[in-house]
């Protein structure tokens, strides 16, 4: 039903608020309606307004016809009109205007195909025999979208999982560097890494104390033509301990072989070497990650203890097979070339220390000079000679001809030289009332040098009352040669 309605403002309103109060029973709808109506007349306007009204089903035909009948009054009147217009559901113009029946019924189609549409779904229906049935419910809803003017509203996208981006493959980090490959920097750093690992895990690199039992070369004679190849003294029948004692030793850890969970290290000690074996599983029974610190903390050069039995490998190799270790020292470098060892003569006199670790002869050297020092001690000693010992800084150099080291002393204000020769000073002790003295120590002689001759070296001289050369003689003899 549609109404035009005009006429000027004062008259159409009296119609229009008489028209609803005819009505007891308007819903609110109708209400808004009419209010939008009388709205609409009303604009401050000199012309008149047409407005084309749609009423919806649910309004009675009573109050439809009452409308109709309150507006054709002003139907009559003045001809010049302005013309509103709205496309809206409720309100549009009569060319465009849409029946609601047909509106209603699409909308009805479309509810009751959603409702078959989930029935199907709950019912299990496959996807392609799904299709036709969603194709007509978007064929309605866009007959709806054309009936009322509406945008047709698009089917909700399926939302599509993302696609797994492909991990960024983790680069590949450099294959550790051999410590023949690495600067003196590059190899202090690593090892003082390692250094601070083990303080971080509660293990302390440099220990304070440690009790080896026994030596590498105690246990070569202990163990020497005892036992059988791949036979193992669980009880220590063949030393001095007891069945429940451990043997312990500790030194320098000259070469390490890891083969998996099995792996082998030289031990050197200051009498000689012995190889230690330590297995993952022996290691384990008391404590967890023992093998893996082993391999992760020690290098070649490192002063660790270990406790085990001893037994001998396949191959007859005396062997102690470890419990538990201990990190004694850690070593900050490497030691030489295994192979190749410390041969430049001016390096092993510049570094006595890697010389002696690397070439036992000369270790050997140094036991002997210690032991003939203490051989002319104690012969001297036993023939009622008395050990003084002199002043090394004279202020005028004499017993010898050579050329002395200069120094200066600062709180007397002296010039001073480093002794040439104990000989002046001896002698005066003679001098003195003691009828027999001598001295074991150092002379610096500030002249040339050479492998066999250094400005600083040791001498003995002796001297003794009431006697001629031919006592001086025999003495020398006996020192050197012994008793005949």
């Amino acid at each position: 039903m549609h109404v035009v309605v005009l006429k000027r403002r004062s008259a159409i309103q009296s119609k229009i608020l008489m028209t609803v109060s005819q009505t007891s029973k308007i819903k609110r709808q109708r209400r808004m309606m009419a209010t939008f109506l009388l709205a609409t007349l009303t604009r401050p306007s000199s012309r008149c307004c047409v407005t084309a009204f749609t009423f919806s089903r649910r309004y009675t035909q009573k109050s439809i016809t009452s409308v109709s009948q309150s507006t054709q009054y002003i139907s009559h009147h003045q001809t010049p009109i302005n013309t509103y217009t709205s496309t809206s559901r409720f309100f549009s113009t009569t060319e465009e205007s849409t029946s609601t029946d047909e509106i209603s019924t699409v909308e009805a189609q479309i509810t009751t195909k959603g409702n078959e549409i989930r029935k199907l779904k709950d019912e299990g229906i496959e996807k392609p025999e799904l299709a036709p049935h969603i194709e007509e419910l978007l064929a309605l809803k866009a007959k709806l979208a054309t009936l009322t003017g509406e945008p047709a509203t698009p089917p909700p996208k399926k939302e599509t999982k993302a696609k797994k981006q492909p991990q960024q493959q983790k680069k590949k980090q450099p294959p550790k560097k051999d410590e023949s490959e690495m600067s003196i920097n590059e190899l202090r750093e690593s090892r003082l890494s390692k250094v601070s690992a083990m303080r971080d895990a509660g293990t302390e690199p440099y220990a304070y104390v440690y009790d080896p039992n026994r030596s590498a070369s105690q246990l070569a004679k202990e163990y020497d033509g005892k036992l059988e190849p791949g036979e193992e003294d669980e009880d220590n029948e063949h030393t001095e301990l007891g069945a429940d004692d451990e043997i312990s030793v500790a030194g320098r850890i000259m070469a390490r072989r890891v083969f998996g969970k099995l792996a082998f290290y030289t031990l050197q000690d200051e009498t000689g070497s012995i190889q230690l074996q330590f297995d993952k599983k022996r290691l384990s029974d008391r404590d967890a990650d023992s093998f893996k610190n082993l391999k992760a903390w020690t290098d070649s050069g490192d002063i660790i203890g270990a406790k085990g039995t001893i037994r001998r490998t396949d191959k007859g190799e005396l062997t102690l097979y470890a419990k538990e270790w201990t990190m004694l020292t850690k070593s900050a470098l490497p030691l030489p070339d295994k192979w190749h060892g410390l041969t430049d003569i001016s390096k092993r006199y510049r570094n006595r220390h890697l010389d002696l670790i690397v070439n036992p002869s000369v270790r050997d050297t140094f036991y002997k000079r210690a032991k003939i020092t203490s051989s002319l001690r104690r012969q001297l000693d036993a023939k009622g000679f008395l050990e003084i010992e002199t002043p090394v800084l004279h202020t005028q150099p004499g017993g010898a001809e050579a050329k002395p080291f200069e120094t200066y002393h600062n709180s007397m204000d002296m010039d001073l030289t480093l002794r040439i020769a104990t000989e002046l000073h001896l002698k005066r002790l003679i001098i003195g009332g003691f009828p027999r003295v001598y001295e074991l120590g150092r002379i610096f002689r500030n002249e040339g040098i050479s492998t066999r001759h250094n400005p600083e070296f040791t001498s003995v001289e002796l001297y003794q009352a009431y006697a001629d050369y031919d006592d001086m003689m025999d003495l020398t003899e006996e020192l050197v040669c012994g008793k005949s």
